[in-house]
């Protein structure tokens, strides 16, 4: 069963607000001089969400619990 952990919903949020930024860049002038800086926050998304979909496929294959002795 796969669920949604912390990494893959902070990922997913700063995809989205990234995307909106540079929605709003396209739109508004002073937006649009922080293309870059917007760019940057879509690539920390991205890799956020990929540590996240890693995270549960490694759990999934290693079967961790939380009972460590």
């Amino acid at each position: 069963m796969v669920t949604a952990n912390g990494e893959i919903i902070a990922g997913i949020s700063l995809l989205i607000m990234g995307l909106i930024f540079i929605g709003a860049g396209m739109v508004n002038e002073t937006w649009g001089a922080i293309i870059l800086p917007d760019l940057v926050i879509v690539a920390i998304g991205a890799a956020t969400l990929g540590l996240g979909i890693w995270t549960i496929k490694y759990e999934e294959k290693h079967h961790l619990s939380s009972h460590h002795h």
